[in-house]
C-alpha cells in the first residue's frame, strides 16, 4: 500500500506540471475506447484522475473496435484508442481512424520501433514472445533461427501459427530474411512439432511442465500470469516448473507484441487525450498499467512487477513494429503454404 501510494504522489507531481503547460480544466472528461477489460485499466485512469482532475470514461469493447468507430463515423465521443496485439494496433491507423499526436515527452519516452512512423499510435507495455523450457534444462539462451535445428526434432510445442502472436513472429522472420528464410524455417518447425499445434500458450506451458515437449514458444504474460495464480494452483505449480530463455534474432533483440494506444480521428478533446498519453509514459504510471496485465514496461526507467522481473530482461528487437505488421499477409500465406496448421 505504501508503495502506491508513492506511486499516486509521483503521478501528481507530474501530472500537475502537465497542467500547468496545458491548461486543462479540472471539470473536463475524455472517453477511452479500450479493447482491454475496464477492471485493468482502471487503477491507472484512477490514478490520472486523481492528478489531473480530469474524468476519463472507459468503454470496454471487446473485438469490434473497428466496427464500433466505422458506424459512428464523426459523431464518435471516443478520444482515445487502447488495444492489444500490433496488428489491430497498426490496423487503426491503416484503416484512417486514428489522427497523429506529436509529443516530445512521447517521444523520448517510447523507442522510435515502438511508435508508428507516422506519429499515429505508440506502444504501451510490451509481451516478449520467446523460448520456453523446463526449469532444469540446461538451455540458457537462443536464437529464433535455431528452432528450426534438428536436434529440435519432436521436441517442440507450439499454439496455431494462425494465432496473431504467431503471425506476428513469423512477420518479423519475414523482415529479417526474407521470403525464402522464412519458409524454410517455417519448414523445419513444423518438422520439430511434438504433435499439432493447438491450444494457447498455457497448454504450451503446461505441456512442456510435463515433459510432452522439451521446448515451446509463448509470450511472457502467459507465463507471469498463470504463476500468479489467476487460474488456480494446479496451472500455477505447472507454470513454477517452466522458465523464459532469452530469445533472439540473430544479430537482433527479442520480438515483442505489444498493447499499444492512438488518439482517435475525432477526438473531441485532443489536448486532454495527448496529456494523458504522456501520463501513462511516466514511471509510475508505467509500473501501473503494466502491472496490470504483468507485462513489460515500455519505458525501459520504469519498475517492473516483481513477477516479472523474475523472469528475466528481454531487449526488444530493433524492427519497427509497422514493418512487422506490412508483412502479415504475406506471413500468414507462407504459413498455409507450408501447412504448418495441418
Amino acid at each position: 500500500m505504501a508503495v502506491r501510494h508513492k506511486a499516486i504522489a509521483v503521478l501528481i507531481a507530474l501530472a500537475a506540471a502537465c497542467l500547468a503547460t496545458t491548461g486543462a480544466s479540472r471539470a473536463e472528461e475524455i472517453t477511452l475506447y479500450s479493447t482491454r477489460e475496464a477492471a485493468l485499466v482502471a487503477p491507472v485512469v484512477a490514478a490520472f484522475t486523481e492528478a489531473s482532475g480530469v474524468k476519463v470514461d472507459v468503454v470496454f469493447i471487446e473485438d469490434s473496435l473497428v466496427k464500433r468507430l466505422v458506424s459512428e463515423g464523426e459523431a464518435s465521443p471516443a478520444d482515445l484508442l487502447l488495444t492489444i496485439g500490433l496488428d489491430k494496433t497498426t490496423q487503426l491507423s491503416t484503416r484512417g481512424l486514428t489522427q497523429a499526436f506529436t509529443s516530445s515527452r512521447l517521444e523520448q519516452a517510447v523507442p522510435a520501433n515502438l511508435r508508428g512512423g507516422d506519429a499515429q499510435w505508440i506502444a504501451l507495455a510490451v509481451r516478449p514472445r520467446v523460448v520456453l523450457a523446463r526449469m532444469d534444462s540446461a538451455l540458457a539462451a537462443i536464437d529464433y533461427e535455431d528452432l528450426a535445428a534438428p536436434r529440435w526434432r519432436g521436441k517442440l510445442c507450439i499454439r496455431s501459427p494462425l494465432h496473431q502472436n504467431n503471425v506476428a513472429l513469423v512477420a518479423a522472420y519475414l523482415t529479417h530474411h526474407g521470403e525464402a528464410a522464412t519458409e524454410a524455417w517455417l519448414v523445419g518447425l513444423k518438422a520439430n512439432l511434438a504433435h499439432k499445434p493447438d491450444g494457447k500458450d498455457n497448454d504450451v506451458i503446461r505441456e512442456i511442465a510435463q515433459g510432452i515437449c522439451e521446448i515451446g514458444i509463448g509470450n511472457t504474460v502467459a507465463l507471469a500470469q498463470l504463476r500468479d495464480g489467476r487460474e488456480g494452483a494446479e496451472w500455477r505449480a505447472w507454470a513454477m516448473e517452466v522458465k523464459a530463455v532469452p530469445s533472439t534474432f540473430r544479430g537482433g533483440g527479442t520480438h515483442v507484441n505489444l498493447t499499444g494506444a492512438a488518439m482517435a480521428k475525432q477526438a473531441p478533446h485532443p489536448a486532454l487525450a495527448r496529456q494523458f498519453l504522456e501520463f501513462l509514459v511516466t514511471p509510475a504510471a508505467q509500473r501501473i498499467f503494466a502491472a496490470a496485465e504483468l507485462e513489460y514496461p515500455v519505458l525501459a526507467a520504469a519498475e517492473r512487477a516483481s513477477i516479472v522481473a523474475e523472469m528475466g530482461t528481454f531487449i526488444a528487437d530493433a524492427t519497427s513494429i509497422d514493418q512487422i505488421a506490412a508483412h502479415q499477409q504475406a506471413a500468414i500465406s507462407l504459413i498455409k503454404k507450408v501447412g504448418f496448421d495441418e
